[in-house]
């Protein structure tokens, strides 16, 4: 799985082949309530910002198109929560299921005379028009086909799926080409109802709600920012910019992971060290507040978002492998703050919280090695929407190809010039956990 967006997508043109889901059987409301995910970006497509994310699989042969209809229409029919829709209710945003879902061709066309640039900026206005969660099955199901090759695009509104969500379609998809039966699918929509028992069972007296309030105490009752100056000012977002690189092939990957466990850290705290020192060194805090997300719910076959979101403060000075053992503490003591959710958290702390940026300061990351995983000869990718941002948000991913990152920022000279600049710093600290092992196999 590779990590892009929406402003730097391309399509090779080919033909074009778009299939619409269309609903079977009666809805009926479901009993998994709607998440404070869901609820919270519900309510920024209503302030119109954009909120997809479409699957891309780059097959190196040419694949009928009717097959491909077949073997979506067997993925979208298996996931409940892919077969679900909002109302607007008067009690408020609720969930309708239907039961089954036919896939329809509704249209192909010969995309003539366009860039690959040209060509995906086609396909974005359409998966925009299409992915409203508010209709039912409001799905971009599409596949380019050309005589090398063919690209399958599925697109979902953020509500149906997770990064973990889009591994597994992607796999699904795979498995079903070549052939081979799926075990039975898991619920999405009970992943959903466990985390809302979860929160529910919040109480006052709940340490991890006590621990919510130490962490916002600390960044002075706001909700993380990006600690370095991007040239944006506070109340307006610009025009967001990615930045994607590679920090470790497949072989250094596990270099580091081995290098790292030796000194009781995990690769993932480790890799978070290295970058808040970098932060750190470009003029940051010693302690980098953030917030991550985590799994929430979901099982290694759910289709959901199921996603919580965990506060972490990241020590960015001293020794590295010291940093790096006591980031990896503090991240175990954090991911059971996420289970609690944040509506416990707004309803005990809201009154003191002062505004800030409008987006938050997260650092992700997603080991795909762990998931299910595609064919190897298919380049699988995940597009993000495009939409205006405040700060800085971090995706790191590892994958068969190594460790990699992408950082989306509102687009000014000096955010460029900064975030280029740390990532090389925190290329640097990465590096220097690996070469001394790599010069010591060589000797």
């Amino acid at each position: 799985m590779k990590l892009s967006s929406s402003e730097s997508w391309e399509v090779e043109p080919g033909e074009l082949v778009c299939w619409r889901a269309v609903p079977g059987g009666a809805a009926a409301r479901s009993s998994a309530p709607v998440s404070e995910n869901e609820r919270f970006h519900l309510a920024s497509l209503a302030s119109g910002q954009p909120g997809w994310m479409a699957l891309t699989l780059d097959f190196p042969e040419q694949i009928d198109a009717d097959v491909l209809g077949e073997v979506v229409a067997t993925v979208i029919a298996r996931h409940d929560a892919l077969r679900s829709h909002y109302v607007q209710a008067e009690d408020g945003v609720t969930r309708l299921v239907h039961p089954g879902v036919d896939v329809k061709e509704e249209h192909r066309e010969t995309a003539e005379g366009l860039s690959s640039q040209e060509f995906a900026v086609k396909l974005i206005e359409s998966i925009s028009a299409t992915c409203n969660p508010f209709e039912p099955m409001p799905h971009f199901l599409a596949a380019v086909t050309r005589p090398g090759g063919t690209t399958l695009i599925c697109a979902f509104d953020h509500c149906y799926v997770d990064a973990r969500s889009l591994a597994v379609v992607s796999t699904e998809i795979c498995e079903l080409l070549a052939g081979r039966e799926l075990e039975p699918a898991e619920s999405g929509l009970a992943a959903l109802s466990v985390v809302a028992e979860g929160e529910a069972s919040v109480t006052a007296d709940d340490p991890r709600l006590g621990a919510w309030g130490q962490f916002l105490a600390a960044t002075g009752w706001t909700v993380p920012e990006f600690p370095l100056d991007l040239g944006v000012a506070v109340g307006d977002s610009l025009p967001v910019h990615t930045m994607v690189r590679t920090l470790l092939s497949g072989d250094d990957a596990a270099t580091f992971s081995s290098t790292v466990h030796r000194r009781g850290a995990r690769t993932y705290p480790a890799v978070l060290t290295c970058a808040a020192m970098a932060v750190n060194a470009a003029g940051g805090p010693d302690e980098i507040a953030t917030v991550v997300p985590t799994g929430a719910g979901a099982g290694p076959g759910c289709v959901s978002w199921s996603v919580g979101n965990a506060p972490l403060r990241i020590s960015a000075t001293g020794d590295l492998y010291a940093a790096m053992h006591r980031n990896t503490r503090r991240l175990s003591a954090a991911l059971p703050l996420a289970e609690i959710g944040l509506t416990p958290v707004y309803a005990a702390f809201g009154d003191r919280l002062r505004p800030g940026r409008s987006d938050v300061f997260m650092m992700s990351y997603v080991d795909y090695t762990r998931l299910p995983m595609a064919r190897g000869d298919v380049d699988v990718r995940q597009i993000s929407s495009q939409k205006p941002t405040d700060t800085a948000q971090w995706w790191f991913w590892r994958d068969r190809d190594g460790i990699h990152v992408r950082v989306r920022h509102p687009h000014t000279e000096r955010a460029v010039a900064v975030l280029g600049d740390t990532l090389d710093t925190m290329q640097a600290l990465v590096d220097s956990v690996i070469d001394p092992v790599l010069a010591a196999d060589a000797g």
